[in-house]
């Protein structure tokens, strides 16, 4: 067998400090896009944010802007790295029998979280899943509040952590499961409209998601994985609205 000289190696991923630097840009542009978009969409006057996160057509429409820009602040920095940004990023299909496995373990772990979170007398549909649906059906926004919660927030948010974090963070075996565990923390703390025991369930789904990234090496899969648990959280609070 014969190795082609003519196939270059494949650069260097950015390293730890650049990874968050364009980290830190991607926010930046993101912020700058959503205010933006607060004085195109919203021109009447600001809203403080508790109200923003509960008023459905505000959080889709600044959810698709938020995942959008800082998305093609990353996309460019993949480029700049002298990746494709398929393969920097893992947006490559995954091997279907990791696939399946992926989903009956993370069907697994959502039903035995939530038989969990009903024995301990928490909620399992939030204060904040409960007004923001009220307020969708209310305003006609359902369309937009699944938009958001199932392609704006799952293709985001999997670029920014599964994908760019990921790719430089766990550049090397020993890296892999402590840049999991710094990504699932960052990716939880992020989600200020829950309380500590949400931000734990959030944490302990990054964990999976992270290992799911490693085993699959598919942000993509990561992506219908964080889609299908956002979906199943939704329909929970339809059906406890629709019971009050």
């Amino acid at each position: 067998m014969t190795v082609d000289a003519t196939v270059a190696p494949q650069p260097r991923p950015w390293g730890i400090i650049m990874t968050v630097v364009w980290i830190v840009v991607a926010v930046i542009v993101m912020m700058i896009a959503t205010l933006a978009a607060i004085f195109v969409f919203f021109p009447d006057g600001a809203m403080d944010a508790p109200a923003f996160e509960k008023d459905a057509r505000a959080f889709g429409i600044l959810s698709l802007v938020a995942a959008t820009s800082a998305a093609a602040v990353l996309v460019i920095a993949a480029k700049l790295a002298g990746w494709r940004v398929s393969d920097y990023l893992a947006l490559v299909p995954p091997d279907r029998r990791v696939a399946l496995q992926s989903i009956a373990i993370l069907v697994v772990f959502v039903m035995a979280f939530d038989a969990i979170t009903y024995l301990i007398g928490k909620d399992i549909v939030t204060p904040f899943q409960v007004d923001l649906y009220k307020n969708a059906a209310a305003s006609n926004s359902l369309l937009i509040m699944w938009a958001a919660l199932v392609i704006a927030a799952p293709v985001g948010e999997e670029i920014v952590f599964r994908g760019f974090l990921y790719r430089g963070w766990a550049q090397t075996p020993r890296a892999v499961w402590p840049a999991v565990v710094v990504i699932s923390v960052f990716w939880a703390v992020i989600h200020t409209q829950y309380d500590w025991f949400g931000v734990f369930q959030i944490f302990l789904i990054g964990m999976l998601l992270g290992w799911v990234r490693w085993r699959s090496g598919s942000t993509l899969l990561t992506m219908g994985l964080h889609a299908l648990i956002n979906a199943w959280a939704t329909v929970q609070t339809i059906i406890k609205v629709s019971s009050l």
